[in-house]
């Protein structure tokens, strides 16, 4: 018998994939919530993006509670402290923002309990590529670069940006290893926070790539830190930039600091000196689940976040919480990092693109309300997670150091 064709084996290929059900539909929850600006039962639209997969990943963990691999342990403290804080909570909207806190750790979890192979992960990363086209042209579509060729100077794309970023962790990673057509992915992905203007959305999508926790050569991380920081000063010198880094609408490097009064802080400054000034009611634990919430309400009608999750910790949580938390992505970034080094193929470079998402989340944490965000960061994020702890097999070495008739056990 001859060969078969090309679409046959396509096809095969295709039916032979066994991506969960729930990865799918992150994706597309994710997507359609930076599509946004539409209204559904009396909803917007990015809160189903949340809404949806989440119920759809506690009903896959009631039905079968067990045979998940994701390291649920390193989160109890913190999980404890949120389920503990909302039982006394008082504020409004406690519970709400409380479940969006802890939906991406349940998603992960979820995912966690499916067994990929290296051809299906090797899906999952075309899929991300598709992802991450389908981006680029929501931003350059909502932006209308296509008909005016002209970049406006206010876009409101932060949720696009956050996607962005986690996407480009993933691309970083890819390249890193050697995919070297995924460097132009992430260099694509990057310019989506210069067309957005969004500040530390263009610092946490740079330093992506140089600081990237997967295996990259040192003489790499140098060229591409130096490009990066050539590049930047020649952009924060353009009419956009200035004009949102100043109120003026110029200055330099050295007067973009915070104790400049002619730095753009977009409110932050008041809304964050007013929570510094309740922290100091109490410190150490904090005024409660979402108290921060009202603060913000009440210095800025119509806003309802700080703009600064760290501050919202501290504020509600107190420094107890704020140090659980940081304490707790500190040690899953470590065992993700540990795992990697011991895990193969497609599996090791979701290791890789989880533990350099952690450094990337935390230094989002400082300027935006990344915590929340669970549509835009949080799902993605904690599916690569989970795809990688569920597909997790030790090194080939590690198999045959087992003895004979004997099962081989993996601890996690």
């Amino acid at each position: 018998m001859g060969k078969k064709s090309g679409p046959l084996i396509m096809t095969q290929d295709i039916g032979k994939l066994r991506m969960p059900f729930l990865v799918w539909m992150v994706f597309i929850s994710t997507l359609v919530s930076c599509v946004g600006g539409t209204n559904f039962l009396g909803y917007n639209i990015s809160g189903y993006g949340w809404v949806v997969p989440l119920i759809a990943a506690i009903l896959l963990l009631l039905r079968n509670p067990g045979q998940f691999r994701f390291p649920l342990s390193i989160w109890f403290p913190w999980v404890f402290m949120v389920l503990f804080y909302q039982i006394f909570a008082e504020a409004q909207h406690s519970f709400q923002r409380s479940v969006m806190i802890l939906c991406p750790l349940i998603i992960g979890v979820a995912i966690s309990k499916f067994r990929l192979d290296e051809h299906d992960l090797e899906f999952f990363f075309k899929l991300c590529r598709l992802m991450a086209l389908s981006l680029i042209v929501l931003v350059l579509a909502k932006t209308r670069v296509f008909l005016t060729g002209v970049l406006p100077f206010t876009t409101g794309l932060a949720p696009e940006v956050m996607t962005a970023a986690i996407l480009c962790i993933i691309f970083a990673t890819k390249y890193a290893f050697g995919t070297k057509r995924d460097l132009g992915i992430w260099a694509a992905l990057a310019v989506i926070p210069v067309i957005a203007v969004t500040r530390m959305g263009m610092i946490a999508s740079a330093i992506s790539l140089p600081f990237t926790l997967a295996p990259l050569i040192l003489k790499k991380r140098i060229l591409f830190a130096v490009v990066i920081i050539i590049i930047g000063i020649n952009m924060f010198y353009t009419e956009r930039i200035q004009r949102k880094m100043f109120y003026s609408g110029e200055g330099t490097i050295r007067e973009a600091r915070w104790d400049n009064p002619d730095f753009a802080t977009s409110g932050r400054r008041v809304i964050w000196d007013s929570l510094w000034k309740d922290i100091e009611e109490s410190p150490w634990f904090g005024h409660g689940a979402n108290s921060s919430e009202e603060v913000v309400s009440s210095i800025a009608p119509g806003l309802t976040h700080p703009h600064n999750d760290w501050l919202r910790l501290i504020h509600d949580y107190g420094y107890t919480g704020a140090a659980v938390f940081c304490l707790t992505i500190i040690a899953q970034l470590t065992h993700m990092w540990t795992r990697a080094h011991r895990a193969t193929g497609h599996n090791r470079n979701l290791f890789y693109a989880g533990a350099s998402s952690m450094l990337i989340f935390g230094l989002f944490m400082f300027s935006d309300n990344i915590i929340l965000y669970a549509s835009f960061f949080g799902n993605l994020q904690f599916t690569i997670l989970g795809l990688a702890y569920g597909s997790y097999q030790p090194r080939a070495e590690n198999l045959q150091s087992a003895k004979p008739g004997r099962k081989l056990r993996v601890r996690w």
